[in-house]
């Protein structure tokens, strides 16, 4: 026995090898090597290199790739196997898909457009962000970062915006490894002083994830894609797979990157004109105020100290940001237990001062595989992120306050007090009025799957998502009663604390019956239940007795605020799908949900979907140059339920009583007891083909959907004794197109260059609003006089309209548009010489959303080097630009450096004649001798909303990554498997006729749907990082 038993052990071998591709010679990654008969089994790693035990040398590799042929070698006498994989057309395919809940399809049978991003397209240029990471490479996908801040955060939007609430999120669902997760954003305690200045800095839980745990991202978008997970997935919906354990042996990589990020844009500044700051170079008798100032060589004949030349403050505000990233991941098993484990740290210091972020991250894959037909997985992952931000308007806004005579950088006096000059100190601040944010956060999934017989499963996933997010804001009060102070009153401290948690449970039974020879039917049942429940609760207390003593006992007055949001909602679902010769597939769907926001009378509604893929190459002879050709058609109804508490009334605080103590009053928005769900019909049409043996194919898709009696918040008479109220009315429309194409223009042995087009097109449009309701504002952003800009919804125009002040035009007789600003026709002049402005009255300027969105990715292979390169562009819209509407206020900008010339401005009298007045574009006296006050700039310019809305399109080269693959005969040990460095550029190059900043930037949170401004904004980062990545 004893014998047998060693000369069994004796045949073991272990087998080592490569994979490539015949057509070019590279690697090939991720491919399967199993022991035929066995479980046993390993994947290639990115080099294209395997290692596995053979138990027998008459064991036989089996050895497959998708979109592959594959092979079956005898080990015999070799310990080294390399094989040469073939391209297979036929087994393009069998690609599979994760769809709705987990469910992994056929690629082709698909009725709708799902697109998908791989681990390794995803990570190539080392984003810390999830979605950032996905920016140009989804067709259809709106994705907008709010700056480059650390921890920033970003948004997308998948086929425009569907709902005319600006109180309702346009977030798709999020699912990890079949956990529905949480996305939102809170911005409670995260205002500067408590009370103004909207909050800023704030990210969005999604940038909780480690990118480099993604496997593949699934991006689902319309109504037929996410018809299984109900009304949560209305808005698409984001389905991301984590990695897995791998059969035979245990794999180990590290990774480390270091890099910095610099400011990608910031203003051209005039250098020549300085200013007049605390009474001195302005103008007697009579200073005005601010006055833009001498020359500098007049100034200093006046004040011999002023410097020889200006500040730019802005780039001396912000300084140069870090990204340090170090990660460990391990993976292995054996038949019964596979596993996948992580953890990574990040740390990001900011380009403001006194910014930072830290995120650690850990997880843990485990699949059992408990007997043939009962299969088990657990997954964990635990996250604990946050650091300092600060209100990057706020910033913004005391920057450009900022006189350009004195260094920004140089703000604090040796007993810690600001260095005044009238205004606050934006850096400063950054010191001295903080805002630290520290969450922590666990996912939690486990699923069961139990095959009792051949055609029958049932499936059971549990999911929870718990996190707190605990938060402090100090700032200190005056050391001395006359110490400036600005932003931080008296001194304030405050403590927030949100508790936030979801559990999902998903039950599936699948049946699977050959119905005929020529179709196989499979139908599915479920049942799914989605419980939330969310609590804030916070103190500020300001007013402080001890000036840097932050305790709330150290606070004269007390400013309560707690909210507390539940929702339940239970669905039942069925999906029917039809597959007739594996060439035409038919899928049905519906969905009873079940809401506990609406009333009881119509919180139970219904919707169906359907879908048709018609794969008509593989029925048809086609011309040899066709590889393959597939044809979408798809319908769905989505239902929408209310957000919590909008059938009833509620409270809300009242912290104005005479004795310094809070209460509670009767909430402002009058609950409505008859509200009913909301729906969006949505169609889709789409077409695939491929030719020249796959090299060259793309997906055309065009989809049309109406949203239709949508519940909103609108404004009611106050005579009831409320100011609103939540309805059922309105309609939206969105429809657009989406192309994609793929292509392989060169596979040689050496070289090969793979390219990759998205290009997406959405319109919308608001069809009706609420009776007796003309327009909705849902956003808007201040400027100096009426400069500000307003958000508005109103009949008949697309959603993103931005309308604000503007220049009067003359009309010569022709009726005026009382809504569109025509601005071919010519400007109006006063008869002083200047245009006539509006005043306050308001005209539709421009509008948020992008006409195109285009997205160009390139990877380019040479032997052991490859290079990833990245293009992408929005264009066809406008945004407000705050930071140069504040900036020309105070004679900032490059093009005022005009202020002492004469201009005649081009346009007519109210008489109809041409101007041809000459105008002093400087301050007080001209060569005319006339006073001109405060000057143009000052009086007209800042004052109109128009000069201020402007094109923000543009163009970048988003990333650019190139990998240096270390041959494995140069690694130093055998235990080395693979090793790369990598250097990655991202934000290397914008064109943009934007002023100033990137007008990716958004100025608002991460979960606003204000998205019409940027500016006051955290600028956007130009990074370099360096990699290191090795394999054991």
């Amino acid at each position: 026995m004893l014998l047998v038993g060693l000369s069994s052990m004796a045949q073991v071998k272990t087998i080592t090898g490569k994979i490539t591709s015949s057509d070019d010679g590279g690697p090939l990654p991720g491919v399967s090597i199993k022991i035929k008969g066995t479980n046993a089994g390993t994947s290639s790693d990115s080099d294209g290199s395997f290692t596995i035990k053979a138990p027998s040398s008459s064991s036989i590799l089996v050895i497959s790739l998708i979109g592959y042929k594959t092979q079956e070698i005898t080990v015999g006498n070799k310990t080294t196997v390399n094989a040469n994989l073939m391209p297979d057309a036929q087994e393009l395919q069998e690609v599979t898909i994760s769809t709705a809940l987990g469910i992994t399809r056929q690629a082709k049978s698909l009725g709708y457009a799902a697109q998908s991003v791989g681990g390794s397209d995803l990570n190539y240029n080392h984003q810390p962000n999830l979605l950032n990471a996905l920016q140009g490479k989804i067709a259809g996908a709106t994705i907008s970062s709010t700056g480059g801040g650390p921890g920033q955060g970003a948004n997308i939007r998948i086929r425009g915006v569907n709902s005319i609430d600006p109180n309702i999120s346009g977030d798709p669902l999020y699912v990890i490894d079949g956990v529905q997760i949480d996305n939102s954003t809170s911005t409670v305690g995260a205002n500067p002083d408590g009370t103004a200045f909207g909050a800023r800095g704030v990210t969005n839980r999604a940038s909780d994830i480690n990118p480099e745990d993604i496997e593949t991202i699934n991006i689902l978008k319309g109504g037929a894609a996410t018809a299984l997970y109900g009304l949560r997935g209305a808005n698409g919906v984001v389905v991301i797979t984590t990695k897995r354990g791998k059969q035979n042996g245990v794999s180990v990589n590290l990774n480390s990157s270091y890099g910095f990020d610099e400011v990608l844009k910031s203003p051209d500044v005039q250098t020549e004109y300085t200013q007049g700051v605390l009474g001195v170079y302005t103008n007697p008798p009579g200073g005005i105020g601010p006055a833009w100032g001498p020359t500098i060589a007049e100034a200093k004949l006046i004040d011999p100290t002023h410097p020889d030349q200006l500040f730019n403050n802005y780039d001396r505000a912000f300084g140069t940001g870090q990204q340090i990233k170090n990660s460990v991941s391990v993976a292995g098993g054996g038949d019964v237990v596979k596993f996948f484990s992580s953890v990574s740290q990040l740390y990001q210091k900011g380009m403001m001062p006194n910014t930072d972020n830290k995120n650690f991250s850990g997880r843990l894959n485990t699949d059992f595989i408990i007997s043939p037909k009962f299969k088990a997985s657990v997954n964990m992952n635990f996250t604990n992120s946050g650091g300092y931000t600060y209100s990057a308007d706020r910033f913004g806004e005391s920057l450009a306050y900022w006189s350009p005579r004195y260094d920004v950088s140089d703000f604090q006096n040796a007993d810690g007090s600001q260095k005044y000059i009238g205004t606050n100190n934006p850096i400063w601040g950054t010191a001295n009025n903080r805002f630290k944010g520290d969450v922590n956060r666990f996912i939690g999934g486990a699923s069961l799957s139990y095959d009792p017989v051949k055609w029958l499963n049932f499936s059971y996933r549990l999911g929870f998502d718990t996190y707190t997010d605990n938060r402090v804001r100090t700032a200190r009060g005056p050391m001395y009663a006359t110490e400036a102070m600005y932003d931080n009153a008296q001194g304030f401290y405050g403590e927030f604390n949100t508790k936030f948690r979801t559990i999902n449970s998903t039950f599936v039974a699948t049946f699977t019956s050959k119905l005929t020879d020529d179709i196989t039917g499979t139908l599915r049942l479920g049942q799914e239940l989605y419980d939330r429940k969310s609590k804030e609760i916070g103190t500020l207390g300001s007013i402080l007795g001890v000036y840097d003593f932050f305790n709330l006992a150290n606070a004269g007055v007390l400013t309560p605020t707690q909210t507390l949001k539940q929702k339940r909602l239970v669905g039942y679902f069925g999906e029917a799908t039809f597959d007739y010769k594996n060439y035409l597939f038919l899928t049905l769907t519906g969905r009873n949900d079940i809401t506990s926001t609406l009333p009881k009378a119509s919180r139970s509604f219904f919707y169906p979907s359907a879908s048709l893929s018609y794969v008509f190459s593989d029925q048809f002879k086609l011309p040899a140059v066709i590889s393959q050709a597939k044809l979408r058609l798809s319908y769905a109804r989505i239902g929408k339920d209310a957000s919590e508490y909008s059938t009833f009334t509620g409270y809300t605080p009242y912290i104005s009583l005479p004795t310094g103590t809070g209460g509670l009053t009767i909430a402002s928005n009058l609950g409505n007891a008859n509200l009913r769900p909301e729906f969006t019909n949505t169609y889709e049409a789409g077409l695939e083909m491929s030719f020249f043996k796959n090299r060259l194919g793309f997906d055309f898709t065009y989809y049309y959907s109406l949203s239709q009696d949508q519940i909103i918040q609108t404004q009611i008479s106050s005579a009831v004794g409320y100011v609103t109220k939540s309805i059922n009315a309105g309609d939206i429309r969105n429809r657009g197109v989406e192309l994609v194409i793929n292509g392989k223009p060169i596979v040689s042995k050496d070289f090969r260059w793979d390219v990759n087009l998205n290009l997406s097109a959405n319109r919308n449009k608001v069809l009706t609003m609420p009776n007796g309701i003309t327009e909705i504002v849902y956003g808007a952003a201040r400027g100096y006089g009426n400069a500000g800009v307003t958000m508005k919804l109103i009949q008949g125009q697309p959603y993103g309209n931005i309308y604000g002040s503007y220049f009067n035009r003359y009309y010569g007789g022709q009726a005026e548009d009382p809504i569109v600003l025509d601005k071919n026709l010519p400007l109006l002049i006063s008869a002083n010489g200047f245009p006539s402005i509006s005043g306050g009255k308001q005209k539709l300027l421009g509008n948020s959303q992008p006409n195109y969105i285009v997205g160009l990715g390139n990877t380019f292979r040479y032997k052991d080097f490859s290079l990833n390169v990245l293009f992408d562009a929005r264009l066809g819209f406008e945004k407000y630009n705050w930071l140069e509407d504040f900036y020309s206020a105070f004679g900032l900008p490059d093009y005022t450096a005009d202020r002492r010339t004469t201009k005649v401005f081009d346009g007519v009298l109210a008489n109809g004649q041409p101007n041809t007045k000459p105008v002093y574009m400087g301050q007080r006296f001209g060569p005319d001798g006339v006073d001109y006050g405060e000057g143009y700039y000052r009086i007209y310019y800042r004052n109109v909303s128009e000069p201020f809305v402007s094109d923000a399109s543009w163009v970048r080269l988003r990333s650019a990554s190139l990998t240096y693959n270390v041959p494995q005969n140069w690694l130093p040990a055998k235990s080395i498997k693979n090793a790369s460095l990598s250097v990655t550029g991202n934000n290397l190059w914008l064109w943009t006729k934007y002023y100033g900043v990137d007008p990716e930037s958004s100025s608002f949170d991460a979960g606003s749907n204000n998205d019409g401004s940027a500016g006051f904004t955290y600028p956007s980062a130009r990074t370099i990082m360096f990699t290191l990545n090795v394999g054991f």
